[in-house]
C-alpha cells in the first residue's frame, strides 16, 4: 500500500507519505513533489509512516533536495520512520537530503 496525503497551509505544502517508497511508487511522489513546488510554498515531507524505502526512494529524496536548492525553494523532511533513518544512516547520505527531523524513540 502507498498513499500520499497533501495538506496546504499559507506558508507550506505538506506531503505525508504512508507505505512503501520504492521503485514502483517513486514516480507518484515525484509528481506530488513537482505539484507542491509549483505552488510557490515551502514543501514539507512527512516520512514518519514509511515502512519500507529502497535506493530509488532515497535517490528521489536527494534529487528533490538538489532541485529545491537550485530553484531557491525550501524543502524539509519533517518526520522520518526508523526504516528511512536507518537507510540514510547506512548510506551516509544525510548531507544530501533535506534537514531531517529527529528519529522517533
Amino acid at each position: 500500500m502507498f498513499h500520499i496525503a497533501t495538506s496546504t497551509r499559507p506558508a507550506a505544502t505538506r506531503l505525508s507519505i504512508q507505505g512503501q517508497l520504492d521503485m514502483t511508487t517513486v514516480s507518484a511522489l515525484d509528481e506530488a513533489l513537482t505539484r507542491a513546488a509549483d505552488s510557490g510554498r515551502a514543501v514539507e515531507i512527512d516520512l514518519g509512516e514509511v515502512d519500507f524505502i529502497d535506493g530509488s526512494g532515497l535517490s528521489l529524496l536527494m534529487n528533490a533536495e538538489s532541485r529545491a536548492r537550485r530553484a531557491s525553494r525550501e524543502l524539509t523532511i519533517v518526520a522520518v520512520s526508523r526504516n528511512v533513518r536507518r537507510l540514510i544512516d547506512l548510506t551516509g547520505t544525510a548531507p544530501c537530503v533535506s534537514p531531517l527531523a529527529p528519529m522517533p524513540k
